[in-house]
């Protein structure tokens, strides 16, 4: 009786640890998708304050924007 229930015991623990494995897995996966949003999210944002600064130094210098 006392070894089924060892093993019974390890069997859990074992699923406990494997659970807390994904979880874990899943964590680190979620960071590193919020660190790239941000990167990805932050440069968007310079590229967008870029050209209005290239639109706004174009309206003010009166250069058409097709100047071929």
């Amino acid at each position: 009786m006392y070894g089924t229930i060892s093993m019974e015991v390890l069997e859990q623990r074992r699923e406990e640890m494997r659970r807390e494995a994904e979880l874990n897995r899943l964590k680190k996966a979620l960071r590193a998708d919020r660190k790239r949003l941000a990167i990805s999210r932050w440069a968007s944002t310079v590229a967008w304050e870029l050209a209005r600064v290239a639109g706004l130094l174009r309206k003010f210098f009166g250069t058409p924007k097709n100047a071929d």
